[in-house]
């Protein structure tokens, strides 16, 4: 099976993979990887970890500003415009130690994380009592967030590997031991097309997941896998390109430009949704 491409991804109760099979040599080409390595001497890290920062924020700032037209909301419109402000700031930012741009970045996300998660629980129905995002909350929201974004998290590593990058070394999280970080900075860009919109049309719609001794119900996940995995094989458009593509082909086509961006010593343009 690993011969021809195909993994089995092992997830926990939440959602979140604790193991996969692959075939260890998916691409035998060290190009991308030693690329990958050399880009913390020479400066590049800098301008793919702000790419990353500048992308996420975008996406929630241009997710908002499309709810604001749908619900005729201006608290949203504005919301999403200081999101954008907050993307310019960080694309913009001219530190030389990395390790302090990383802060910097952090915080701009964080400053803009409040603002979006505030704005979700503006348009989430009341009953559900959604007070902000909380990867350790107990409340259906942010289980079925967590359990959307477990989803995810496969298809970015996979992609990641067949672009030749190495999945431990990342650029806007900070490396940690046994971690797959560069997984972490790739699904970013997708948190909100891939998962935060499906779901949040979904809570909208009325539906209510199950819980069971504080865990999904198997029929609840099966619901939420069945909308993701949809919403993966949608058609999509990106800022940079008049093409659409599934989102499982933007992923793949995102971590193949960040590759050939390290190859060349360019900044990556990354993924922004154009809904």
């Amino acid at each position: 099976m690993s011969n021809y491409g195909i993994d089995l991804v092992v997830v926990d109760s939440r959602g979140y993979p604790v193991s996969r099979f692959y075939h260890p040599y998916i691409t035998r080409t060290a190009d991308s990887r030693i690329a990958q390595y050399m880009s913390y001497s020479n400066g590049l890290c800098r301008e793919v970890a702000k790419s990353i920062a500048y992308c996420k924020l975008m996406n929630q700032s241009t997710y908002l500003v499309r709810l604001s037209r749908l619900l005729r909301s201006q608290e949203l419109r504005e919301a999403g415009y200081s999101i954008e402000s907050l993307a310019n700031k960080a694309l913009s930012l001219s530190v030389d130690d990395f390790h302090e741009l990383r802060k910097e970045l952090m915080s701009i996300e964080a400053h803009g994380a409040r603002t979006y998660w505030s704005s979700v629980a503006y348009v989430l129905p009341s009953d559900l009592k959604f007070e902000g995002r909380d990867q350790d909350g107990e409340d259906q929201v942010n289980m079925v967030l967590n359990y959307g974004y477990g989803i995810v998290y496969p298809e970015c590593w996979k992609a990641l590997v067949l672009a030749g990058l190495d999945p431990y070394a990342g650029f806007l999280h900070v490396e940690r031991s046994g971690k797959p970080v560069l997984v972490y900075d790739l699904i970013e860009m997708f948190r909100v097309a891939a998962v935060d919109s499906v779901l949040i049309s979904k809570f909208r719609d009325g539906w209510r997941a199950e819980l069971s001794d504080g865990l999904l119900t198997p029929k609840s996940r099966g619901e939420v896998i069945k909308s993701i995995i949809e919403n993966l094989n949608r058609r999509f458009k990106c800022k940079h390109s008049e093409s659409y593509m599934t989102l499982v082909q933007w992923i793949r086509h995102t971590a193949l430009e960040l590759a050939d961006a390290l190859r060349s010593g360019k900044r990556p343009r990354g993924f922004i949704v154009r809904w």
